[in-house]
């Protein structure tokens, strides 16, 4: 366990293990990501620091989408954390810098519209990116520390927002025939599990076209079901 941080963060911020101590820190080059771990689940969470300036210049260039796209190549969950103060002025994008009494404007982009920066971040957050923002480095670091400890902890240690309740499956599901079609895909398949299945996929086409490891998170769906499932819908035409 423990946080792999790009070399080129560490070259630009030298105390980087210092700031996130405890957590033991590895740094080597990544060609994707800043921040990488593996959470409660071993899958690979990468974070991408990005400062809005330089935000701004890599959404100009197309090489946000690039970075984003390698990024979600390589892990399971990908987080988008922007650094630094802005809002808009006149409808552009003004960014802030902290002085002796608080931030004060430094700079606006005349070219940059404020309303198309948060089209583009909701855009990301629609595609599966999480979107966290940060107003300065100090900042950054505890943010990120706080990531890895929450995602690394095991769910029945969370004390926030802790899972009481079993969720509800909706009855109503049983009689639909998507129900009965999926668990005559396998033998003596359970009925509970085939109801959650189409309650959160709609559809038998999008149960047999879901990941795998997506199909496994669902309650009762083990690899041995999930092997009759596999084996169900190879004999079907």
């Amino acid at each position: 366990m423990g946080l792999t941080v790009d070399s080129r963060e560490v070259t630009q911020h030298p105390k980087i293990p210092e700031l996130l101590s405890p957590i033991p820190v590895t740094v080597q080059r990544m060609d994707s990501s800043d921040y990488a771990f593996l959470d409660r689940h071993n899958d690979p969470v990468g974070i991408e620091r990005c400062e809005v300036g330089n935000l701004i210049q890599k959404l100009r260039s197309g090489e946000l989408e690039e970075q984003l796209y390698r990024c979600q190549d390589s892990f399971s969950t990908v987080i988008l954390l922007t650094e630094g103060v802005y809002d808009q002025y006149g409808g552009l994008v003004a960014i802030h810098k902290a002085g002796g009494r608080g931030y004060f404007r430094t700079m606006i982009y005349p070219q940059t519209r404020y309303d198309w920066v948060q089209a583009v971040k909701i855009r990301l957050s629609e595609l599966g990116v999480e979107l966290i923002d940060s107003p300065n480095f100090q900042c950054t670091m505890t943010i990120i520390k706080a990531i890895y400890n929450q995602r690394t902890k095991d769910e029945a240690d969370h004390a926030l927002f802790k899972r009481t309740r079993a969720v509800v499956m909706p009855t109503k599901l049983t009689s639909d025939p998507a129900v009965g079609r999926l668990m005559g895909l396998g033998k003596r398949f359970p009925e509970k599990v085939a109801i959650r299945l189409i309650h959160k996929y709609g559809s038998i086409w999008g149960v047999i076209h879901a990941e795998d490891s997506e199909l496994l998170a669902v309650e009762g769906m083990g690899r041995g079901l999930l092997a009759k499932l596999k084996e169900g819908i190879g004999k079907v035409d």
